[in-house]
């Protein structure tokens, strides 16, 4: 017998282990399907009903479909890549070149023979091809059911016009034609195939389907993923029929599904009450949570969407939500999406082991943290690592089961949502939605999934536009997703509404509550919008304290110092940060208590900053250290530290931004202090201000929020109130700024204002470009090839590139070195991200140290794709611990 061989990565030089027969690995694959699609999961349940098939039926199905997605690898062209030694392989053809990657020439094979092949039985159906008005709906149908199981590799592959005589040969020895067609009829034999011909010629079933094939091209991708690890899938030489390996496969699919997590979703248990999740601890719910508690959870996919106030409990609340649909079976695992990679962190060690209470005592959740630095993140290196306490009696060097599972999933952060658990920022999620290799992957985790999106008003045009295309793809992939603000305008509830109920077929309504604070629910049939009561500790009136120059805001500051307050400084730009850390530093009677924190330090400098904020102002901070402390820093401050201040000057910013810093002033109990105030540093006031306004006082704000209208009309709405009170002014304060009102606002802002609503329209046409058209399915958009390699695109839209910078130092013998030489993730912690225009100003790297460079790059992986930036030789940039980047040495401080 001539062998078809699979090869695995690695083209082998001879044969022995390094082959394995072709079919056997069709097999492999199919097996990890067809546990993966097992009846009782709740995702093949789900596939089932969507497609109006029993889940048995659903399963032999697809895993036949899936048994085929190596056909491709049949061509003597794929074939001829290699001759071991010592094998029956079928000879090379000379003529035929492996010119395209084998997943498409599946697809050319199949457009090429199926007709064939369904007549002659090999499909193994009656032969008979439907009446010629219902052939080319049959066709279209195959087409797309095929096409995920070719796109296993990350994207899908069409035939388009290559042909089969091009890359498959027939000679005297074999024909790649007939040996892929015998191994289609022996397989369509053992799976006892049967063919669902009255949904396949439906165009409603078509529909149907093309709605949920992403998930099945992330099923298929993870099929081949794990079906051709070596480690379980040893490669097989030894001539058997199929229906003999197939056994075997199911048996190794088995071990590598147990090893990878994937066995059996871990078992969801009934919300029990707060204290259940706090060891018995007695706990009075919020009011927010309280109807979490005791709202109905109505059938099929739904959406909430909880405003509150910061400390209202938002968090637990939606846990609350996202436990009890779990237990009502509307999915295996949630995905929480923060909006920055910081957000994300603390989520992290926030939730802890808090999602295991959602799950049998038994079951072993994966737990995973899913952004680009968190290998940063000690308390998730630890856990992917950790030995399990249950596993113990293990041998020292036996690797448990579990931890096995947490590093799988670790390891690419393309995996991250297939995850039980996952914390991570919104951009994984969203990474989903655009033509990036593997999305599918994503978009499948996210289908087992209830997912969370916190701050969800933290968002701009071009992504809300994208989260509101992945909430419709949610909805109409059954899945539920629980959405969390503290200041979000009444359009944008009204979009993401709009978007849920898209995915649900149905025409969009209007909300009518403007209540504050607000449960929103939408599903089938399904619509409550309940206001909310609010506990005293979190209603709250911050003072509105107007300063008309730097000068009085420095004089503002060393006034709380005198007073011995601990006061924060937050400023719109980093440039402004450091001149007023550097002038308040000269005034400061112990400057060592002066910090400064921006986004222009290096991770390692970055993450001691943050620790040193947290211990002299966060909430276990002690009087004697917060005692005349100052923090000057920009928006990082108000995202995710955990911290309060007795006092907070801030630049005039946007409404919504103002509130949220006003929420990191005094939101502990320490005791009697005075009513809080948030001194806010903005020009004089002017009716009729001119477009120059804000220059006068803040020159470099202007470029970071170019519409100057929506900063008048927070100065506006705060002089009118006096005060921010929260939540009882929470709608007028947000509403006045965002709303219909802000249309009236005077003429010397209003070209400002028009250019940005012209950009934030262009930030939406680009989403919408950029954005894969979900709801066609899988299948290659014609006239459009969106899946090319160098095509850039992003979940954020920026206004200029960003480039990551290293930071170098000369060692002792001229040689380089990282900036965080010597500690775990050197190369990580030494960088820092700059604008593109900021970058230029570095010097570049002496010619004479290109080669230590490469030197360095080939020591650490993570240094691809960075600029050098040798910090000692730039006669001009300086960067140091205490100040980060600064693109100027003149003035510098001497201490």
């Amino acid at each position: 017998m001539l062998y078809y061989l699979y090869w695995g990565k690695a083209k082998p030089a001879d044969g022995g282990d390094n082959c394995h027969l072709l079919p056997y690995h069709s097999l492999d694959v199919a097996a990890v399907g067809w546990l993966l699609l097992a009846p009782e999961h709740p995702l093949t349940r789900r596939l089932a009903d969507e497609l109006d098939m029993s889940p048995t039926e659903l399963r032999r199905f697809f895993v036949f479909l899936l048994g085929l997605h190596d056909v491709g690898k049949f061509a003597r062209a794929f074939q001829g890549l290699a001759q071991p030694e010592g094998v029956a392989l079928v000879p090379p053809i000379e003529r035929l070149a492996y010119t395209e990657r084998h997943d498409r020439l599946g697809a050319v094979l199949w457009q090429s023979h199926w007709i064939e092949w369904w007549q002659d039985g090999a499909l193994g159906g009656s032969g008979e091809l439907p009446p010629r008005r219902e052939r080319r709906q049959l066709a279209d149908t195959l087409r797309a059911l095929l096409a995920p199981m070719f796109g296993h590799h990350g994207h899908p592959v069409e035939a388009s016009q290559l042909k089969a005589d091009q890359f498959f040969g027939s000679d005297e020895h074999a024909d790649d034609r007939a040996a892929a067609r015998r191994f289609v009829a022996d397989w369509a034999s053992l799976i006892e195939l049967d063919w669902p011909i009255d949904k396949l010629v439906s165009q409603e079933w078509r529909e149907a389907f093309l709605a949920v094939s992403w998930t099945i091209a992330g099923w298929a991708t993870l099929s081949d993923w794990l079906g051709s690890n070596r480690d379980h899938f040893a490669y097989c030489q030894k001539e058997m029929a199929l229906a003999d390996y197939w056994p075997i496969a199911l048996e190794r699919a088995e071990q590598a599904l147990q090893e990878s997590g994937f066995a059996k979703p871990p078992e969801p248990v009934p919300y029990a009450g707060l204290a259940n999740w706090f060891d018995g601890q007695s706990i009075t719910p919020t009011p927010l949570q309280r109807e979490a508690e005791t709202l109905p959870i109505g059938d099929g996919p739904q959406l909430f969407i909880l405003e509150d106030v910061t400390g209202a409990g938002k968090t637990e609340a939606a846990c609350i939500l996202a436990q009890r649909l779990l237990a009502a079976g509307h999915g295996e695992g949630l995905y929480f999406a923060l909006p920055t990679m910081a957000t994300s962190n603390a989520m992290y060690e926030r939730l802890g082991h808090l999602h295991r209470r959602f799950y049998a005592e038994a079951s072993r959740p994966s737990c995973v943290l899913a952004h680009g630095a968190r290998e940063l993140n000690d308390t998730f290196m630890r856990a992917v690592a950790a030995e399990q306490p249950e596993d113990r009696d293990y041998a020292a060097d036996d690797i448990t089961a579990t931890t096995r599972c947490n590093r799988w999933l670790a390891d690419s952060r393309k995996k991250s949502l297939l995850a039980d658990v996952g914390v991570g920022t919104i951009d994984q999620a969203l990474m989903g939605l655009l033509p990036f290799r593997h999305q599918s992957l994503r978009l499948y985790g996210l289908a087992r999934k209830v997912l969370i999106v916190d701050e969800v008003h933290a968002y701009d045009h071009y992504m809300q536009t994208l989260l509101n295309q992945l909430l419709a793809h949610h909805a109409r992939q059954g899945g539920s997703a629980i959405l969390l603000t503290a200041t979000m305008p009444h359009a944008m509830r009204e979009s993401l509404s709009v978007a849920w109920r898209e995915g649900l077929g149905q025409v969009p309504a209007v909300l009518r509550e403007d209540a504050f604070p607000l449960l929103t629910q939408i599903g089938h049939g399904l619509e409550r919008e309940t206001p909310l009561a609010t506990r005293p500790e979190v209603s709250r009136e911050v003072g509105i304290d107007w300063l008309a120059s730097e000068e009085r805001a420095i004089e503002a500051v060393m006034a709380s110092v005198e007073a011995g307050e601990c006061v924060a400084w937050v400023r719109n730009t980093v440039d402004d940060a450091i001149r007023a850390y550097e002038q308040l530093c000269q005034r400061h009677p112990d400057p060592e208590r002066c910090l400064l924190f921006h986004s222009r330090f290096a991770m390692d400098d970055r993450q001691r900053i943050e620790s040193d904020v947290i211990e002299r102002l966060g909430k276990t901070s002690t009087p004697d250290l917060r005692h005349g402390q100052v923090l000057v820093s920009t928006q990082v401050f108000q995202e995710s530290l955990d911290c309060d201040v007795d006092h907070m000057v801030s630049d005039l910013a946007p409404i919504d931004l103002l509130i949220q810093r006003a929420g990191r002033l005094q939101r502990h109990e320490r005791g009697p202090r005075r009513p809080p105030v948030l001194s806010v540093l903005a020009p004089e006031w002017s009716d009729e201000p001119d477009a120059q306004w804000l220059q006068h006082t803040l020159s470099g704000t202007q470029a970071v929020y170019r519409d100057t209208s929506l900063l008048w009309l927070t100065q506006s709405v705060l002089r009118e109130l006096g005060a921010i009170r929260m939540p009882d002014e929470a709608r007028s304060l947000i509403e006045n700024v965002y709303g219909p009102v802000a249309d009236l606002v005077p003429d010397g802002l209003q070209e400002a204002r028009w250019e940005q609503r012209g950009m934030q329209g262009v930030a939406v046409s680009m989403a919408n470009f950029n954005a894969l058209a979900l709801e066609q399915g899988y299948l290659r958009q014609p006239g459009f090839d969106q899946w090319q390699e160098e095509l850039e695109i992003g979940t954020r839209l920026v206004d200029e590139p960003t480039l990551n910078i290293v930071l170098l130092k000369w060692t002792d013998d001229g040689g380089l070195m990282l900036w965080a030489e010597g500690k775990r993730h050197a190369a990580m912690l030494s960088q820092v991200k700059l604008r593109q225009s900021q970058a230029k100003k570095l010097m570049e790297l002496p010619a004479d140290c290109q080669s230590r460079w490469e030197a360095l790059q080939e020591r650490h992986k993570a240094l691809r794709f960075t600029r050098p930036w040798l910090v000692e030789a730039d006669p001009i940039c300086a960067y140091d611990a205490q100040w980060g980047v600064r693109f100027s040495r003149e003035g510098e401080n001497p201490r």
